[in-house]
């Protein structure tokens, strides 16, 4: 079974990732696991992250991994603050 940490870092990764779709840098401020189902280390999973919310330069986040059969195993939830304005490209 997958350890707690790598499971928290797994979803606050998704969640950050999430920032680049408004092209902004952001930091995660705070991080709520809520570990619901063992996350076996030897199956398939989907790790998907979405905003829910964006005031000011808080940007707040979920993010989930799933199983393959869609049965959710661990949710995050996360609010990340944004440090920069648009990327340079």
């Amino acid at each position: 079974m997958a350890h707690g940490g790598i499971i928290a870092t797994l979803l606050d990764e998704v969640m950050g990732k999430v920032c680049r779709f408004r092209e902004v840098r952001a930091v995660t401020a705070e991080l709520n696991v809520e570990y619901l189902k063992p996350v076996n280390v030897q199956n398939e999973i989907v790790v998907e992250g979405w905003e829910t919310e964006h005031k000011g330069r808080n940007l707040f986040h979920v993010g989930e991994i799933r199983n393959a059969a869609g049965d959710v195993l661990a949710r995050g939830k996360g609010r990340f603050v944004i440090i920069g304005g648009a990327k340079k490209v």
